[in-house]
């Protein structure tokens, strides 16, 4: 573990782990995709490989120009950032993208300015954090897709993804509508080895590191792999929900607004 970055349960990586776990499950997902090109990724509806490997090549190409500029560039999703040049190799060119991305992470420190979806940390550093979380989880869709048992996540980045993901759920609500049933419940997010509570207010979730309650009124847990890929939408066998369903619903809800 270490201090590189803010953290909700002080999970945060160093900038080398996170580049030594950047490059094997990049590896790990260009066998898997250059091993089915052409089969659906189940666990990403509507995608074939090849959709897969754009949506990556996407990612690193548009974080590696935000870290060049300085500011946003052009929307990713419109920007036409994964096209793929149909005459070269899909994994060619996916890896010339991590190549861009990886070099911008190695070269800037991770307190340099960039910037990021998220408002409180506009640095280099949370795309040292993010860019190896996203490669993690679909490393894992490819293998899925093509293979009958993925390798799982490893553990000290899948405790750490939890805790950026559950950060998020503290996103400004804005001028959006209040939830229906939101009475500042707890939910106790755990793997045993970290855990996080979620209070449920009705226009603003709170997250803190840790068990904060005695009774919370409802548990998400389960083993660190299985419960990032659980909290990301991804179908697991080892996460257990229990007590209000209510106050579930509610975060499961707020999860996937601050995803999607």
């Amino acid at each position: 573990m270490s201090d590189d970055g803010p953290s909700l349960d002080a999970t945060r990586l160093t900038k080398q782990r996170y580049l030594d776990l950047l490059d094997a499950d990049f590896e790990a997902l260009c066998v898997a995709a250059s091993s089915h090109p052409d089969v659906q990724v189940p666990s990403c509806p509507g995608w074939t490989m090849r959709d897969l490997v754009s949506h990556m090549v996407g990612v690193y190409r548009h974080k590696a120009a935000t870290i060049d500029l300085g500011e946003a560039p052009p929307d990713r999703a419109t920007g036409g950032w994964g096209d793929l040049d149909a005459d070269r190799d899909p994994i060619g060119q996916l890896r010339a993208a991590h190549k861009q991305i990886r070099q911008r992470l190695l070269d800037h420190s991770i307190d340099d300015p960039a910037y990021t979806f998220w408002p409180p940390e506009q640095t280099v550093g949370f795309w040292v954090r993010r860019m190896p979380q996203e490669t993690a989880v679909h490393r894992w869709d490819a293998q899925a897709a093509g293979e009958s048992v993925p390798a799982e996540i490893a553990e000290d980045l899948a405790l750490d993804g939890v805790d950026e993901l559950l950060g998020w759920l503290a996103w400004d609500w804005g001028d959006e509508d209040a939830l229906d049933g939101a009475t500042e419940q707890q939910v106790v997010i755990s793997s045993g080895v970290h855990s996080w509570t979620v209070t449920v207010h009705p226009t603003q979730f709170v997250v803190a590191g840790g068990v904060q309650t005695d009774e919370p009124d409802a548990w998400i847990t389960g083993p660190a792999h299985d419960l990032l890929l659980h909290l990301w939408g991804r179908s697991t066998q080892n996460v257990v929900e229990s007590g209000d369903h209510e106050a579930l619903d509610l975060v499961r809800t707020r999860l996937h607004g601050a995803t999607s």
